[in-house]
């Protein structure tokens, strides 16, 4: 687990009063927050700080309370595939954690972030004995892991110009909930999440600003015309 990030003594408003847990928290007791409490740790994280390495140990469950990070495959021919964007309130597991006990990825912080680790010991006896908190987990497991496969096969049926409009369509509407957002992905990023080259991007990005689809001003971004873009997302 790399913690480059500074460590926060935020006790007194612990995971009981913490207004971005995960919704599986809910279903927790209160002498199980408190366990999670006394065995997690509270760290800031800057822009491009690694939060976790592909490969490494499986120490920690991340729960995410602020800013954004992106989770990417690093793959043997130094290519990175961005497979999804971590944000507030969500909780982010890996097949490791029930299998090789290593992190199946590397999660890099996009913005300034803040997240709690949770020990992942104590994290599996809570599974254990908390049968509805299991099952809220385990959905929330799936459900990213689901979304990301389905993301990387629609991916690969898609043309270049479908490609970039999904993704642009996922930031609007998953991410910043907005039509006009800050990207906070360079071009080599946005290339990596649409499994695309840097230059394949800059184009497609410049024909969408042509024909009146999008404006785009360095990684601030707005979707002029979402129906158009909709439309190319869904044709590929």
């Amino acid at each position: 687990m790399q913690q480059e990030g500074t460590q926060l003594f935020e006790k007194e408003s612990g995971c009981i009063f913490c207004d971005r847990k995960a919704e599986c928290f809910e279903f927790l007791k209160k002498e199980e927050l408190v366990l999670f409490d006394k065995n997690k740790a509270t760290i800031s994280y800057k822009k491009g700080e690694t939060i976790i390495k592909q490969g490494t140990q499986f120490t920690h469950v991340v729960s995410f309370n602020a800013g954004l990070a992106k989770i990417n495959v690093e793959l043997s021919s130094n290519k990175n595939i961005i497979i999804d964007i971590l944000k507030p309130s969500e909780i982010l597991g890996g097949p490791g954690m029930f299998a090789d006990n290593r992190y199946s990825f590397t999660v890099t912080a996009l913005t300034e972030a803040k997240i709690c680790l949770i020990n992942v010991d104590i994290f599996k006896k809570i599974i254990r004995t908390n049968e509805t908190f299991a099952e809220k987990f385990l959905a929330s497991f799936s459900l990213r892991y689901t979304q990301a496969i389905n993301r990387l096969v629609n991916l690969s049926h898609k043309q270049m110009h479908g490609r970039v409009a999904d993704a642009l369509l996922y930031f609007s509407d998953s991410v910043f909930k907005a039509d006009k957002f800050d990207l906070v992905l360079s071009r080599q990023e946005l290339a990596d999440f649409t499994g695309m080259s840097k230059e394949s991007v800059s184009r497609i990005l410049k024909e969408l600003v042509t024909d009146d689809i999008v404006n785009v001003n360095g990684r601030l971004f707005e979707i002029k015309n979402k129906r158009r873009l909709t439309v190319l997302k869904e044709s590929g």
